[in-house]
């Protein structure tokens, strides 16, 4: 559930109004009174020296490492995944570990488990009826035998000797085995011949400086939350597959044939889309024996692969990444044909507007998963309609994810805003980029309306299992990037968030940020305290509505002055952005800033006026989710301009 400071928020006082006047110098308000925002931010953890109070890791900053070898075999007659794994988990905390924890995702699957429980059997994370979960055959603690606790999706294992802090080692070994569900929960699926494969291996759960062992349920609507580390696995398969993965192929000479291999070496050095396997060459045909496909990955949080027997495979590059797209041609109809393409776009954006992908390799595979997200490997849905376009969407979201959370690993299970709306925002210019009339801000704001008239809107904060099946898209996904348009371009401008925003993807690369972390670094950046900004976004529900409740015009000594009395009509409070229409057909914007609030429900600002004004609109850049638009003009109201949700921003870190 939410902690108790999302949900109680404090309350917004009524006072007398606030007269702010601006200078005649400029357009820029001055503020007489400032006052100060209230803001409890209890729900924050204390600065520690693991994390400071300024956003960053501290200097006894400390988290779990976690290593993997796995080798397991895929039969395709008895749909069925099993094999080993071992981990070599290295407990960099400052306490002694008795037990460790890990996640059997697969348990999902087993009849009566909880999130069978929550979620339909029929909805998206439903369980729809399949009978799986891990079979544990043999589990050892450095060659010890020892007896696994299973609690649903969690396993606990006591250790024969404690784990020493700062340093200390042991190996898991765990045989196991599983029944590939058809319908993963739209996270991992199985479609006649094809297999897209997640949540494959007992997964060492976090141990953190803030909750200790993170050992929520998976349920299903929630995702993950995982240890770094270096992985190397093998998958065996019938020999007439192909096996796609995360990370980068270490036998092609094993698997590929010579011609392949050669158009590979091509598309790793070449901008324009590579055939790897052709489409001649993309069709099944009964192959004896099998084949053992083995990757590596390194600093990576977990891994994904699929396989069939008829994928086409395309490859080009940009900066050093191999970008990659596998379907089956006959699925697609056309829709992933430049799918390799839309790869290298997303991975090139990204990293020249935000910040270097980290990683060598990138791939898109098709499948029947919607979309889903892993370290260097995404999924997502063969192609509605054959449409390039909702392909594109769908793969340069999933990538998005390969900065959030793959690179900066926040708790999924917690916090989806920190996953699924950084990645919305940066969907935003990526959309805008490739499509320039895109307006990436009036879908969000209708679903956002939707969910709070039907009733079930909640705080960003709230867990993701915690909110309506209905919310989960706006809640996590479209209101918080929202929020993040509005703080970068109404609150601190587009290169003052900007610096923000890259300087915690670098302080929280390949590490574990808190939501509070956010919060500091962005604050510490800009050197602004926006309080009031988290308490109305992530930790409320209201709705923002200003209103021009008057318009008064004098003429002094000093020159013609106009008067506007601005309301609010919900507690939330914001910037003031008005554009002034003049009888000469001129216009003037004024900006004010939210200190001119303090805790009042009016405030009455003064600006010098160049003639007789006669209309006067609040938000003039029509961005600013604003619930009731018609109390936001008064008289012959200006235009707004037209609604462009963000513009590209420039000077972003190259590879």
């Amino acid at each position: 559930m939410p902690q108790r400071a999302s949900q109680d928020p404090l309350p917004v006082r009524v006072a007398a109004p606030v007269t702010v006047t601006v200078a005649p110098s400029g357009e820029q308000a001055v503020v007489r009174r400032p006052a100060a925002i209230p803001f409890d931010r209890s729900a924050w953890p204390a600065p520690s020296p693991f994390r400071t109070a300024t956003g960053e890791p501290g200097p006894s900053y400390w988290q779990q490492r976690a290593d993997y070898s796995i080798a397991v075999t895929l039969d395709t007659t008895a749909k069925r995944v099993s094999g080993t794994v071992q981990v070599r988990y290295t407990n960099n905390s400052p306490d002694t570990l008795r037990v460790v924890w890990l996640q059997l995702d697969q348990n999902l699957y087993r009849p009566g488990s909880k999130g069978s429980a929550k979620y339909s059997a029929y909805s998206r994370w439903g369980v729809r009826g399949f009978v799986g979960g891990y079979d544990l055959s043999q589990v050892t603690v450095n060659g010890v035998s020892v007896t696994p606790h299973v609690d649903d999706t969690m396993m606990r294992l006591d250790l024969p000797q404690p784990l020493a802090p700062r340093g200390g080692v042991l190996a898991i070994h765990v045989a196991y085995g599983f029944n590939v569900p058809g319908y993963g929960s739209d996270r991992m699926a199985r479609d006649g011949t094809l297999y897209e494969i997640a949540q494959w291996y007992p997964r060492m759960a976090v141990y953190d400086d803030i909750n200790g062992w993170n050992i929520d349920p998976y349920l299903g609507q929630g995702e993950f939350y995982l240890e770094y580390g270096d992985i190397e696995y093998a998958v065996t398969a019938p020999a007439g597959y192909t096996i796609a993965g995360t990370g980068v192929l270490q036998n092609p000479e094993e698997v590929l044939t010579r011609a392949q291999r050669d158009r590979l070496e091509r598309a790793a050095k070449s901008s324009d889309q590579v055939g790897i396997i052709l489409s001649s060459e993309a069709r099944a045909r009964p192959t004896p024996g099998t084949k053992t496909w083995r990757f590596r990955a390194e600093r990576v949080r977990d891994v994904a692969w699929a396989g069939a027997p008829d994928f086409r495979w395309e490859a080009t590059s940009w900066n050093g990444v191999l970008c990659q797209a596998y379907f089956q041609q006959d699925r697609t109809r056309g829709a992933w044909d430049r799918a390799a393409e839309m790869t290298q776009w997303s991975i090139r954006t990204y990293s020249e507007r935000f910040f270097p992908y980290p990683y060598p390799q990138a791939t898109s595979v098709a499948g029947p998963v919607g979309g889903m997200e892993y370290p260097m490997f995404v999924m997502v849905e063969y192609g509605s309609n054959g449409d390039p376009d909702s392909v594109f969407g769908t793969i340069d979201h999933e990538l998005g994810h390969q900065w959030y959370p793959m690179l900066v690993g926040s708790n999924e299970r917690r916090y989806a805003w920190q996953d699924e709306g950084f990645t919305t925002y940066l969907n935003a210019f990526s959309s805008e980029r490739r499509y320039p009339r895109t307006n990436a801000y009036e879908g969000p704001l209708q679903s956002w309306r939707r969910i709070v008239a039907d009733g079930i809107d909640a705080p960003l904060m709230t867990a993701p299992d915690q909110l309506e099946l209905g919310a989960l898209g706006v809640v996590a996904y479209e209101k918080p990037a929202l929020a993040l348009l509005m703080l970068r371009r109404q609150v601190l401008g587009a290169e003052l968030f900007d610096r923000a925003f890259r300087e915690y993807t670098r302080r929280w690369a390949f590490r574990h940020p808190t939501p509070a972390d956010f919060f500091r670094t962005v604050e510490h950046v800009a050197e602004r305290r926006l309080d009031w900004f988290w308490r109305d976004w992530w930790y409320g529900t209201g709705t923002l509505d200003l209103a021009i409740s008057g318009v008064t015009e004098r003429a002094g000594a000093t020159g013609r002055t106009v008067e506007l009395q601005i309301a609010r009509t919900t507690d939330l409070v914001f910037p003031v952005a008005v554009r002034l229409a003049y009888e000469d057909g001129t216009t003037q914007d004024l900006t004010f800033p939210v200190d001119v609030w303090g805790d009042q429900p009016t405030v009455r600002v003064t600006a010098p006026a160049r003639g007789r004004v006669i209309g006067a609109r609040l938000w003039p850049d029509g961005l600013v989710p604003d619930w009731n638009a018609a109390n936001d003009i008064w008289g012959n109201a200006p235009k707004p301009d037209p609604r462009r949700a963000v513009t590209i921003p420039k000077g972003g870190a190259g590879r």
